[in-house]
């Protein structure tokens, strides 16, 4: 009998590659998606090894070790994961697991541990195991195949090689049967056709390679003269083959890469192979074109001519739309070679071809060609290699693909965990805006009320009233900007036609004092624009806010300090400039400088609010803000307000 693999995984695909790999090895596997409906079969059919995966629905692989360990169940457990930690890999093992495999899986590794399994149980084997089937001698010969499943389907083929396990059978026609099947060979010697049990093991679109069950040692003999017959490679040969392949499975396991992973493939295959010309086309995303994604060898004419090509039309294109492989021994009398690629190959001497698509679960992904200009024509063993190559591209790429998706969605779950922590942190601005409301507006109405008082005091000097009348048109505008900050953007501007120059002109008198304390010199450039349409009380907030961040900015800055102020127009909007010559914003700090609550002034000096409240009023009037750092040094901020309905 042969050894019973138990296969715990959840991945539906991945449950398929892992029993096809087991089945080709000659083992029989048990499929289950959950730890408990493993338990289930470890209780009603014991196998002889498990495979488990540490991360399941349900009840972990972990949990299913622990529950093996105390039912004093002793089935070796090989335990494999992609995400698994060290030290949950060191506690797979504690746990009484055989060994531990990193995902993506090398199907090698894999059968070698399962290989040291069975010789330490001692289990028989009913077939040939792995590594014997990659060595066994192979004879090329086409020979008529029947066959018949278990379930009664019957197909014919044509036989590519044989060997003393197994054979690989190009159909006649669609292949319906799986699993078991029961092939007659008709073999040149003389002697009655050859029946013998088989499993199809693996197929490629085209062909299907079938691995020999339960033979016996007289039907061994004649397959062994047959190879010995007509032997057509040997195994020197196969060893380079065996090790690019293995070169790019390294490379497709070691990394997500995609680039260096293709590299690796076309650098790999030209020493075996011995083409002078490789290409590597990839499908657009909407299906339509291949893109030229690596390439060796190819003449800057022959490198321009690939660059982009349609999907259906060329050779590389009609490999993209069908999914077969094309070879060709003289490629300019291919038919479905294109008139300006028939010249230039034709002129470069390239004589053999060959294309074979890239595919993943189905998908054709792309293809890659070898070009050859000397006489042999490739052989079938080389377009093998370059369609065992292709596959391996294909599981590459659709590991990265997959990786990408998964890092998107992880950028999209960032993005409202972010969201949402802004969310709780404006909700907590808006309770302490509420608690603190009484106590900022009974200090403003008695400034305000002593400031109206001065007014009707004669003792006050003309300059003295023109300055009350400053203070309560501030305290004014304070208590309606702290309501504003209360209704949290609830409040829509009260709009009118706004002279922005005034607006700029009114906020640089408000800051003089500061400004010439600071030895800021102030310059200005007024272009005559129209007014825009928007509520001047929160467009000189904006304002204000920007004068005075750029006025913290060079406080403490070496050096000379100005503040340039810049108001013109455009068709559609007026902008304003303000620009200074501080330390500049760091490319880290940017996109985040009018994020609430983020400020880099030290504790106590800034609350972070400025600028993002800054930036939801210039939204609310249609504008747009945005800060720069100024090529000569220094930061810019530039709003843009339209004119609106005024301009109409």
């Amino acid at each position: 009998m042969s050894m019973r693999v138990l296969v715990v995984e959840d991945e539906q695909p991945l449950c398929q590659v892992f029993g096809e790999f087991f089945r080709g090895l000659g083992y029989q596997p048990v499929m289950t998606h959950t730890a408990e409906a493993a338990l289930k079969t470890l209780e009603s059919e014991r196998p002889d090894a498990v495979l488990l995966d540490i991360y399941l629905p349900g009840m972990s692989g972990l949990e299913f070790l622990k529950l093996m360990a105390n039912r004093g169940v002793s089935v070796p457990v090989v335990a494999i994961s992609g995400i698994a930690t060290e030290a949950q890999a060191r506690e797979c093992l504690q746990l009484g697991a055989v060994d531990f495999v990193g995902k993506p899986v090398l199907l090698e590794r894999l059968g070698e541990t399962f290989a040291s399994i069975e010789r330490r149980a001692g289990t028989p084997a009913a077939a040939l195991r792995s590594h014997d089937r990659r060595r066994a001698t192979r004879a090329a010969v086409s020979l008529p195949v029947w066959a018949r499943g278990a379930d009664g389907t019957e197909w014919e083929g044509t036989t590519i090689d044989v060997s003393a396990v197994g054979a690989r059978i190009r159909p006649d026609g669609e292949v319906r049967t799986r699993g078991p099947v029961r092939l007659t060979l008709a073999l040149p010697d003389g002697q009655e056709p050859l029946e013998i049990a088989a499993v199809l093991a693996r197929h490629d679109g085209r062909t299907y390679a079938c691995d020999f069950l339960e033979a016996t040692e007289a039907q061994r003999a004649r397959l062994r003269g047959l190879v010995t017959r007509f032997t057509w490679i040997d195994v020197p040969r196969r060893e380079p083959h065996v090790r690019i392949l293995h070169t790019i499975a390294q490379a497709t396991g070691g990394t997500l890469d995609v680039d260096r992973v293709l590299d690796t493939a076309l650098d790999a295959l030209t020493h075996v192979t011995g083409h002078e010309l490789s290409s590597l086309h990839l499908l657009s995303p909407d299906g339509t074109t291949l893109r030229l994604h690596g390439e060796r060898g190819l003449s800057p004419r022959l490198r321009d001519l690939n660059r982009v090509l349609r999907v259906g039309e060329g050779l590389i294109g009609t490999v993209a739309a069908t999914g077969t492989t094309v070879e060709h021994a003289e490629v300019s009398l291919a038919a479905e070679l294109l008139p300006a690629a028939r010249a230039l190959v034709g002129e470069e001497g390239v004589r053999g071809f060959v294309c074979v698509p890239i595919r993943s679960r189905g998908r054709i992904l792309g293809t890659l060609s070898l070009g050859r200009r000397r006489p042999p024509p490739f052989s079938e063993d080389e377009i093998e290699l370059v369609e065992a190559t292709a596959s391996q591209l294909g599981l590459a790429l659709e590991n990265a693909q997959l990786y990408e998706a998964t890092r998107r969605q992880l950028e999209g779950l960032r993005h409202t965990e972010d969201q949402l922590a802004e969310r709780d942190r404006l909700s907590t601005l808006g309770k302490l805006a509420t608690g603190v409301a009484h106590e900022i507006n009974t200090p403003l109405s008695l400034i305000l009320g002593q400031a109206e008082l001065l007014m009707t005091r004669d003792a006050v000097s003309p300059e003295g009233v023109e300055r009350v009348r400053a203070i309560i048109e501030e305290t004014s505008r304070a208590a309606r900007l702290l309501q504003g900050l209360l209704e949290l953007g609830q409040r829509r501007p009260e709009r009118q036609p706004c002279s922005l120059e005034h607006q700029v002109k009114a906020v640089l008198e408000l800051k003089d004092c500061d400004l010439r304390r600071a030895g800021i010199e102030v310059v200005t450039s007024f272009s005559p624009v129209a007014p825009v349409w928007g509520d001047e009380d929160q467009i000189r907030q904006v304002l204000l806010n920007l004068v005075q961040n750029a006025q913290q900015a060079m406080a403490g800055h070496a050096g000379r300090r100005v503040l340039t102020v810049r108001v013109r127009g455009s068709q559609e909007s007026v902008r304003v400039e303000v620009l200074d010559t501080g330390p500049g914003i760091p490319p880290a700090i940017l996109p985040r400088v009018f994020d609430a609550f983020f400020t880099t002034k030290p504790a106590g000096e800034g609350s972070g609010l400025g600028l993002w409240l800054s930036y939801g009023i210039v939204e609310q009037h249609d504008g747009w803000l945005r800060a720069e750092t100024r090529p000569e040094g220094g930061a810019a901020f530039i709003l843009d307000l339209p004119y609106g309905r005024r301009a109409r």
